[in-house]
């Protein structure tokens, strides 16, 4: 037998000893979204993106949530994109683009080392050279159309560095966010 909960959740628990997202919170969430969102009334692709939940043992498995969550997202993200077209139209929509696209590229055109700054002393970040290597490949998506996964942007990790040795991730995150956001709206 599954280890679904005995409710109506599509979401398997985690077994009772593993850490998995409060079900609780999960189940008010998705539910209080689906009705925000079929009421067209206040819910937006940015409270999806920043929903956390609290770590509980026999949690719902953060997989399965995750996704639920990233779809919901990319949903509200292009209805965003249509709606604002339908109110200021196609070329503000283009010239929209075209000023976060030279926004991301500024960045993503800096030398290697130089991209993002560096974590403070003592203070743990990710590993510049893998940083710098995932940019490439947006990099290369951005400029050249070569294919990069969605996914890949979202699940991407790197090593933990200190200090000098490593990006701020603050800065890494919300740069690797705007890059989502852009790739749901070309999609």
């Amino acid at each position: 037998m599954s280890a679904k909960t005995q409710n109506t959740s599509p979401f398997e628990a985690m077994p009772k000893r593993k850490f998995g997202y409060h079900t609780k919170q999960v189940d008010e969430f998705i539910n209080d979204a689906r009705q925000a969102y079929e009421s067209d009334s206040g819910i937006t692709a940015d409270t999806v993106q920043t929903k956390t939940f609290d770590l509980v043992r026999g949690g719902y498995r953060p997989d399965q949530v995750d996704q639920v969550l990233e779809r919901l997202e990319d949903a509200l993200r292009r209805a965003e994109r249509d709606e604002y077209i339908a109110n200021h139209g196609k070329q503000a929509w283009d010239l929209r683009l075209i000023e976060l696209l030279e926004e991301l590229m500024g960045r993503l055109q800096r030398t290697n080392g130089e991209k993002f700054r560096r974590a403070e002393p003592n203070i743990q970040g990710y590993d510049i050279a893998e940083v710098d290597e995932c940019m490439a490949r947006i990099t290369s998506h951005l400029q050249d159309e070569k294919h990069i996964r969605l996914t890949d942007v979202r699940n991407a990790s790197f090593s933990a560095q200190k200090g000098l040795r490593a990006y701020d991730e603050a800065q890494v995150d919300a740069f690797l966010l705007a890059v989502v956001e852009l790739l749901v709206v070309l999609d």
